[in-house]
């Protein structure tokens, strides 16, 4: 199911490959044991069989070129190609049947249905089709060898101490040649144009629809419009003006976001020198009431300091608590003030040890 339509989906899945892929399918081909990313099962591997063409995909190859088919040039990259081929589980299972289970007819007729376009569509650049049955869901694997005409490269000039005879039979020669088939994919006519897998999936999709069998992945419902491929220019275009979008709101974003920023900060200053302030104003009260203290016994004197040590710590506190650096006028102030503490606590003392004097 996909897009949220009901039933069934092809599968197809296609990638340009050189002689290395090639040769590791063909290994998968010959060597059917669980590897951890196939759900082989090699009891039912005598099921698999070869629709059209050899054994393997390399022995496809081989075969192709012994045939008298050019090989693509050696700066061609990536010339062949590879698809897989299915549809989903729905299709080929019903309710009762697990995986590695088919429904035989429906299989049947996808199989005739799939091998009938691809010698439609490809003719003779098809050149091995295999039909996987030991895994959980029936597939092909399928490889296609673009191919193109190519003319005889006539002579454009003779050769150092060629006399002009040589050169004309030269020229006669290749005058003559018919044109010989080479493998290549940017030279043939179907696999250069644009967009050419996804016309590869539309023009299949049309092939199994009559199945039951829907698009998939980029199925469009009924009734909506269908996706229309946007000129590269105009894409590129689309996707300037997006970017240059985005980069201007970030600007204007970053902007606000270090204006409050400034702001919070020229705030947060004001609040610590309020409290600062008040701080201040405290310990000013403190000393007046320290200098006006009458400290007659041990208990006053207790008391005094405990008091002060209380003020000292609750100082501490909010400072730390708002990631406040005290200045030293307040420093000097509580130390003044623990100075006049401790010097009104000697002299209460002493007047208590003798008895004498009258109280401050």
């Amino acid at each position: 199911m996909a897009h949220e339509r009901d039933g069934p989906d092809l599968v197809m899945t296609s990638r340009y490959v050189g002689a290395s892929e090639i040769r590791q399918l063909t290994d998968h081909e010959k060597h059917r044991t669980p590897d951890g990313s196939s759900a082989i099962d090699p009891m039912r591997t005598h099921l698999n069989k070869i629709l059209h063409g050899p054994s393997t995909q390399q022995e496809a190859l081989e075969k192709l070129w012994e045939a008298g088919v050019k090989r693509p040039a050696a700066q061609a990259e990536r010339p062949y190609v590879q698809t897989v081929i299915s549809a989903s589980t729905t299709y080929f299972r019903d309710e009762h049947h697990g995986p590695g289970e088919w429904h035989s007819q429906r299989l049947e007729a996808w199989l005739t249905t799939t091998m009938a376009w691809l010698a439609a569509e490809f003719g003779q650049d098809l050149v091995h089709v295999a039909l996987h049955l030991d895994e959980d869901t029936p597939h092909l694997h399928i490889l296609v060898v673009p191919t193109y005409d190519k003319k005889a490269r006539r002579p454009g000039k003779p050769f150092k101490d060629e006399t002009p005879q040589e050169f004309d039979a030269r020229v006669a020669v290749a005058r003559n040649t018919k044109t010989q088939r080479t493998a290549g994919r940017s030279s043939n006519k179907y696999w250069s144009q644009m967009s050419v897998l996804r016309r590869a999936r539309q023009s299949y999709h049309a092939a199994v629809e009559p199945l039951g069998i829907g698009y998939g992945r980029d199925f469009v419902a009924e009734g909506e419009p269908s996706p229309k491929r946007k000129p590269t220019g105009m894409w590129v275009r689309e996707e300037t003006a997006r970017l240059a979008e985005e980069r201007r709101q970030i600007v204007a974003d970053r902007s606000a976001f270090d204006l409050e920023q400034e702001r919070a900060k020229k705030e947060l200053g004001r609040a610590r020198l309020e409290i600062s302030r008040m701080m201040m104003r405290a310990k000013n009260e403190a000393f007046e009431i320290v200098i006006d203290a009458k400290l007659s016994s041990e208990d006053e004197r207790r008391i005094l300091s405990e008091g002060f040590i209380a003020l000292e710590k609750a100082v501490g506190c909010i400072g730390d608590e708002l990631a406040l650096v005290l200045s030293p006028d307040v420093d000097d102030a509580m130390e003044n003030l623990q100075q006049k503490v401790a010097d009104l606590t000697a002299v209460g003392a002493s007047k208590s040890d003798h008895g004498a004097g009258p109280r401050i």
